[in-house]
């Protein structure tokens, strides 16, 4: 295990032995490969419970690995951290492909309903379509306190009609993809781990899962309206993922005034390469959540 991670006291991977690992465990059984140890499903929390729990989401194609950094910089505020895994999310293609958008958005509901009962308060933060999801269940559950990073309500270069013609025509596109030397991520893995997920499905746009990420799309937008709690949303402006002058637009055209755009970030940018730009990114986060 990374060094890092060691500081965090509370650190585990979700078990057989917690509630939450007992109650999403059926969501699972669609699956036939074991999850990469990148892929586990984790929590950090206190000796004494916090009385505030965060509900950390990944994005599309991620893992909850992805979520440690600001998981950390946050239990180490004080507050208890959780973040699931989708279905279909850190396995095979094969069992990505059985998967749709509400799957997706019931692991969150589900672990959010379930820490609302166990906790006198609970906040959302998400990565890119984590940060769509956070936007549908904040609005959902009734939110306080809800952090977007590199939220993708527009997708630079996205047509949902041409996707849905292409689909019609063909299941997949070959994407060029190669391992980043520069990735930081501190998460447990195997040395492998994202090898295999660039070999497994990281290198193929599925068509059929991109119109069900678009479905979260649409709907995250149209629930962004119903929110009434607080929002701080994150970008970087060397992201090529997500659309940002329309994403702030939109954010502004809400009454969310409350953006932070990282001059030299990308579409990573709670673990950009960059640890000035990573820790002003998990910090802004901590400093709203504390506010």
């Amino acid at each position: 295990m990374n060094e890092i991670i060691t500081l965090c006291k509370g650190y585990s991977h979700l078990n057989k032995n917690d509630a939450l690992y007992n109650i999403l465990e059926s969501f699972y059984k669609i699956e036939e490969s074991k999850p990469l140890k990148c892929a586990s499903p984790w929590k950090m929390l206190h000796k004494n419970q916090s009385h505030t729990a965060i509900l950390a989401l990944h994005g599309y194609k991620g893992y909850p690995g992805e979520m440690i950094y600001p998981g950390l910089k946050l239990y180490q505020a004080g507050y208890d951290v959780y973040c699931p895994r989708y279905v279909g999310h850190g396995v095979t293609k094969e069992d990505f492909i059985k998967t749709n958008s509400e799957n997706w958005l019931d692991i969150a509901r589900i672990t959010l309903g379930y820490l609302k009962k166990e906790y006198n308060e609970v906040y959302v933060i998400g990565h890119s379509m984590g940060g769509l999801i956070a936007t549908i269940v904040s609005a959902e559950f009734d939110i306080k306190k809800t952090a977007l990073i590199s939220p993708a309500f527009f997708i630079s270069g996205f047509s949902s009609s041409k996707v849905y013609i292409n689909s019609l025509i063909r299941k997949e596109i070959d994407l060029p993809w190669q391992m980043d030397k520069s990735f930081w991520g501190i998460c447990e893995r195997d040395e492998e781990d994202d090898l295999t997920l660039g070999k497994r499905y990281w290198s193929k746009v599925i068509l059929k899962q991109i119109l069900e990420l678009d479905k979260i799309r649409k709907k995250a937008i149209i629930d962004l309206e119903k929110y009434e709690g607080s929002m701080f949303s994150i970008f970087g402006d060397k992201d090529l993922s997500v659309d940002i002058n329309k994403a702030i637009t939109l954010l502004e055209k809400n009454n969310e005034n409350n953006i932070l755009v990282i001059k030299g970030s990308n579409h990573l940018c709670q673990y950009f390469n960059d640890e000035s730009l990573r820790e002003k990114c998990n910090n802004a986060i901590v400093d709203f959540i504390k506010d």
